[in-house]
């Protein structure tokens, strides 16, 4: 299937962000130039897109530049009978408009009018099909400047309201002839390449509303995620049995009662240090406790550093503590690494790439000392490729938790994870709150450790030849096939770093075969048996440059460091007043401990 968009003259910018959003979305496109008479639509659009299997993309202005503004009476049925599927989107306040939308829907809707300010939107709880997990969700506020609503010509409509802004249609479907035309009242498409706002709200309406549009219509033609995660992630602690506030008798505790999965945010330089009881708890509920790398001595920035060799050797570092822990605690530690105060180089993410980490879990987005903003692009993928083509994948504080925001991430696949630390156990309320509103929003969805979390966020879609087509964001990815016979499966990475080099592709931890790479991705195809699952993961040559040695003065200073954390975390940190009072001892004294 195609999505045909039509176009008089030149192309105009919101029919090019059409095609450009609906590429993204692996949807196949088409652009139409309408340079005959519209007095012979029915053989010029026959002969035009011979295809019948497309959906034609309807902006009412491009019909009345090719009809000179006069709708043949006969042009809205054979649309209807010629294409399965109809996007009648952009409509302006034109009576011509409202012509064209009365026409396509038989009299139930007509034109469009403008909101009001402060309204919000209202998705539809049973929009599901379309909406996906927004369906059910209201938010705001709605974007007067761009969002326009449907007017019902009769009481009792057979319209469907999908999106409603004041309880009138944002995104409508209307069945005619046994086929769904859908609706969009917006004014404009959002640019891919412009910078994002701070909130969903800001750009809602001119990017989801055409995205659960074209993704419902081309189904699994068009990139969807397979599987919705979600992890909490506690930085710090100590494998002990207490640590500050938290008690990880108590966090199994919630963890089974309100079903969610923790992973601990494990320093590497504690490996010695962890509990044996505490150890086997975590071997025991391994599907509700886990860890993962959260630096190496935890010192100020040390990701931060741009100096290669040195980063290589804190990494190796961190691997053979983390290794001897593994040994000793019979625990293992998912590859990702969280960054120690979110600080953070693009040369830490190109070594953590050389070291075959999967990716990079961060609250921030951006490199110390940079702050370019993020597009609407880029967050409307799993994880960020931009730096070092090293997969960044980003998480959020409980106060930060919306619906919006849940339903954001579960419908572009990103995984949905919560950072703390132990002091969010003083009241594990608001932690507990942000659980359950994410079980409510995404009912079903996977807690898992943060490896898992991500390997399993990748996006997928099926070919016209029948493939499995699988786009990779994490370096390691796994994927299942459900069917009843076997099946092929076309594994692609986004090369965001040309010179980045790469060995061999691992399946099951055994080399895969053929890897093919161009300038802009690498690709593996393989083969997986019915009801049968495969890990492949990327493997990268490390060049072994080292550190001459971070010295003892190095070492003194991260032991002490973490020592004087520990106390602040179990003791002072009880204390309102002496922990203020330690704080102002730590700003006067300059370093944070």
């Amino acid at each position: 299937m195609k999505l045909i968009v039509p176009y008089v003259g030149r192309m105009e910018a919101v029919d090019a962000r059409l095609i450009r959003l609906a590429e993204f979305l692996g949807v196949a496109c088409e652009p139409l130039l309408l340079d005959q008479p519209a007095e012979a639509y029915a053989g010029y659009l026959a002969d035009a897109v011979p295809c019948q299997d497309s959906c034609l993309a309807v902006r009412p202005q491009v019909i009345k530049q090719w009809t000179d503004g006069r709708l043949p009476p006969g042009l809205a049925p054979f649309l209807c009978s010629r294409f399965p599927r109809l996007l009648v989107h952009a409509p302006s306040a034109d009576p011509f408009d409202a012509s064209v939308i009365e026409a396509l829907s038989e009299g139930r809707l007509g034109g469009v009018e403008g909101i009001g300010a402060a309204e919000s939107y209202e998705i539809s709880a049973d929009s599901q099909d379309v909406c996906e997990a927004f369906a059910g969700i209201s938010f705001g506020p709605a974007n007067p400047a761009n969002d326009r609503v449907f007017r019902t010509l009769s009481p009792g409509s057979q319209a469907r309201t999908l999106i409603a802004i004041g309880g009138r249609a944002l995104m409508a479907a209307v069945r005619r002839e046994n086929r769904e035309i859908l609706f969009l009242g917006g004014a404009d498409i959002a640019d891919l390449d412009a910078e994002a706002g701070d909130d969903t709200a800001d750009y809602f309406s001119r990017l989801l509303p055409y995205a659960m549009a074209l993704r419902s219509i081309f189904g699994e033609e068009s990139w969807r995620p397979r599987h919705r995660n979600a992890c909490v992630i506690v930085d710090d602690p100590l494998l002990r049995r207490n640590y500050g506030f938290l008690s990880f008798d108590k966090l199994l505790g919630m963890t089974k009662d309100y079903n969610f999965h923790t992973t601990i945010a494990f320093i590497p330089r504690n490996f010695r240090r962890s509990s044996p009881v505490t150890g086997k708890m975590f071997r025991e509920n391994s599907g509700r406790l886990s860890l993962c790398f959260h630096g190496n001595d935890h010192t100020g920035a040390e990701f931060a550093a741009a100096d290669t060799g040195l980063l290589n050797s804190m990494l190796q570092a961190a691997e053979h503590r983390i290794g001897a822990h593994s040994k000793t605690t019979g625990l293992d530690c998912d590859r990702v690494m969280v960054f120690p105060q979110g600080n953070f180089s693009v040369e830490a993410m190109s070594v953590l790439r050389s070291r075959n980490f999967d990716c990079a879990v961060n609250t921030g987005a951006y490199p110390r000392r940079q702050a370019a903003r993020l597009t609407i692009g880029e967050l409307a993928q799993p994880a960020l490729l931009r730096y070092a083509g090293f997969p960044l994948f980003l998480r959020s504080k409980i106060a930060d938790i919306r619906n919006e925001g849940i339903a954001f991430n579960l419908f572009f696949g990103k995984p949905v994870l919560i950072v703390e630390h132990h002091d969010a156990f003083r009241d594990p309320r608001p932690l507990l709150e942000a659980v359950s509103r994410i079980n409510s929003v995404a009912p079903g969805i996977r807690w898992s450790n943060l490896g898992d979390a991500v390997a399993s966020s990748f996006w997928r879609r099926r070919a016209a030849d029948g493939e499995h087509r699988i786009r990779a964001y994490s370096r390691t990815v796994r994927i299942a096939n459900d069917t009843d016979s076997t099946a092929r499966f076309a594994v692609e990475w986004i090369r965001g770093s040309p010179g980045a080099v790469v060995e061999e592709v691992l399946s099951d931890g055994k080399p895969a075969g053929t890897l093919a790479m161009d300038d802009t991705r690498i690709q593996a195809a393989l083969e997986i048996a019915s009801h049968s699952s495969r890990t492949l993961s990327l493997s990268y040559p490390n060049d072994g440059s080292r550190f001459p040695g971070l010295g003892i003065r190095h070492n003194a200073g991260a032991f002490l460091r973490r020592r004087l954390s520990e106390v602040r975390d179990n003791y002072l940190s009880k204390s309102r007043p002496v922990l203020t009072a330690a704080k102002a001892l730590q700003r006067r004294f300059s370093g944070k401990y």
